[in-house]
């Protein structure tokens, strides 16, 4: 074979080697595309399919391979037979760590942010609450069958405690939450309560959803008397360490109030002895 020859096959090569890495970067580019314009749609779907619940979503991106998940103006809205339409409206949602984690049985992410906008609790004419939609499908146990819903706070294992959830961890978590509405629907006219919030909060391991309730976020509830209201609309251990809060916090103002009254029946008990004693000769 000539030089030329050799120099001519070297050039083909180095051709189909070009168009070869070219189509790839347009494959790679159309699936990043592809990822960009389905990823909320296939979000907000699936949101759908789990709760019943109808969602918007301004911008979604997510990394898994940088482990970073970033979701913007997320508006989640109740089904159309419900009373109002109103839920949850985040302006950011941010997870970063192992979102491999999401699909597996233990959740595990190094930071997550949390900024809420307004959030609003509706209780039905029935009873129920619109929160419950959130709350985690049965899983699916050996030959497919639905495994029995967890027990809530009135309805406890034999072994007198409720199952566990899923685990998590999550290293560090920042809850911004500027407002609640309480919508009450069951009486004759509905009644709106709207409570300003405004909770800017750190947290770090957390394990438990009753980790949330930090002396400063029931100081919040305590002051809006939003205590006992949560415990019966929120599902789950975060609506249980709420309402036993309010109930703890109910019985220390009963005892403050006790020993007040007790202090004060001494100081006039006090004050009645050396009047006495002043009067004697």
């Amino acid at each position: 074979m000539t030089a030329a020859a050799q120099h001519r096959r070297k050039a083909q090569r180095g051709g189909c080697l070009i168009k070869l890495l070219v189509l790839l970067v347009a494959v790679a580019a159309a699936g990043a595309l592809a990822w960009m314009l389905y990823l909320p749609i296939w979000v907000t779907d699936a949101i759908k399919a789990q709760t019943g619940c109808d969602a918007t979503v301004a911008s979604l991106s997510c990394n898994p391979f940088g482990g970073k998940l970033t979701v913007r103006g997320l508006v989640i809205s109740n089904p159309t037979t419900w009373p109002t339409r109103d839920f949850v409206e985040l302006r950011e949602f941010v997870a970063e760590g192992d979102l491999w984690s999401l699909w597996a049985e233990r959740l595990e992410l190094d930071s997550l942010t949390i900024d809420v906008r307004r959030v609003t609790l509706v209780r039905r004419a029935d009873g129920k609450s619109n929160a419950e939609l959130l709350r985690p499908p049965p899983a699916s146990g050996p030959g497919g069958k639905v495994s029995p819903p967890a027990p809530t706070e009135t309805t406890q294992s034999t072994a007198g405690a409720t199952a566990p959830g899923r685990k998590f961890l999550i290293r560090r978590m920042t809850l911004r939450f500027d407002r609640l509405v309480i919508a009450d629907f069951t009486g004759p006219t509905p009644v709106y309560n709207e409570h300003v919030l405004s909770l800017d909060q750190r947290y770090e391991n957390i394990t438990e959803a009753r980790q949330l309730a930090v002396p400063e976020v029931l100081r919040r509830v305590a002051a809006e008397n939003l205590g006992p209201t949560l415990g019966r609309l929120v599902p789950g251990e975060l609506g249980r360490a709420l309402g036993a809060s309010a109930r703890e916090a109910a019985a220390g103002g009963a005892e403050l109030l006790k020993g007040a009254g007790q202090r004060a029946n001494e100081l006039l008990q006090g004050l009645r002895e050396k009047l006495e004693e002043t009067r004697k000769p």
